[in-house]
């Protein structure tokens, strides 16, 4: 069955420990570390044993930031939290650039071309991804999309970064939210990134939490089944009223869905089965 979490900053508490618990208590089955910096995130983590789905970025920087500054900062930032990732078994999710985009006016971009961009984001990425093989940790690329930034922005483009690494310490990842810009049949893009495909964020179509909006969650849900996924699905959303409120019914909501994907699942093959032991 699918695992949901829930970012760490959704969640009232005034550690880690008390945010999990919280989470558990409205009915997830873990947190993803969310907030900068990560790295201190990370270390009260491992500290306060506490496991976590993943960690979301928060690092300094960006691998295609305009200021090569803040590039080595980037660098630097993910070698350490790979290194710490190995420690919770937990993936870092990273992306080229976040809010910069060849897709806007040319101020909105970062300086270079399109061309430019991919390949500096792919010495990130090579870079990341040794590091990632020499200490155990996981990288998670995610697609985000084209009004944030030009790289990865569907599904497809994350898992075709993920291959290139060539490492099974590197996988992709969607986001309903993005994927609801950029992708026709958000179920048949999670469906077709296979077993490349090992993270998914939830958000409705306006960014609150799932349940509040119009996207199609069946839809996610059916793909994902279809598939065959069992990992984590998690929360990157704002909230429409109090944690403690509005969490548990979108929850409530979400297990009913991927309850009913599952069981048309199991049906389709089990007819599929039949009509093939029939001929």
């Amino acid at each position: 069955m699918i695992r949901l979490a829930v970012q760490s900053r959704l969640i009232p508490g005034d550690s880690l420990r008390e945010k999990h618990e919280t989470a558990l208590q409205y009915g997830f089955d873990g947190i993803e570390l969310s907030g900068f910096p990560m790295i201190d995130l990370a270390r009260e983590a491992i500290r306060d044993k506490v496991p976590v789905s993943a960690m979301c970025s928060g690092h300094r920087g960006w691998f295609i930031d305009p200021d090569p500054a803040q590039i080595a900062a980037c660098k630097e930032d993910v070698r350490t939290l790979l290194e710490l990732g190995a420690e919770l078994d937990a993936p870092l999710i990273i992306v080229p650039i976040y809010g910069r985009t060849h897709n806007l006016p040319p101020h909105c971009g970062t300086g270079r071309t399109r061309e430019e961009d991919e390949a500096l984001w792919l010495d990130g990425l090579r870079e990341s991804t040794d590091h990632a093989n020499q200490v155990g940790g996981r990288l998670l690329v995610e697609a985000i999309n084209r009004f944030e930034n030009s790289i990865s922005v569907k599904v497809a483009d994350a898992v075709r970064f993920a291959e290139w690494a060539d490492s099974p310490q590197v996988k992709a990842m969607g986001d309903v939210f993005h994927m609801n810009i950029e992708e026709a049949d958000m179920g048949a893009s999670l469906e077709a990134a296979g077993e490349t495909l090992a993270y998914l964020h939830l958000a409705d179509n306006m960014r609150l939490e799932p349940g509040k909006g119009h996207l199609d969650f069946e839809n996610v849900f059916h793909g994902l089944a279809r598939r065959g996924y069992d990992g984590w699905a998690s929360y990157e959303c704002n909230l429409s009223g109090p944690a403690e409120e509005v969490l548990p019914l979108s929850v409530a909501f979400l297990r009913r869905v991927i309850e009913r994907a599952a069981t048309d699942a199991g049906s389709k093959a089990t007819a599929d089965e039949a009509l093939a032991a029939v001929r």
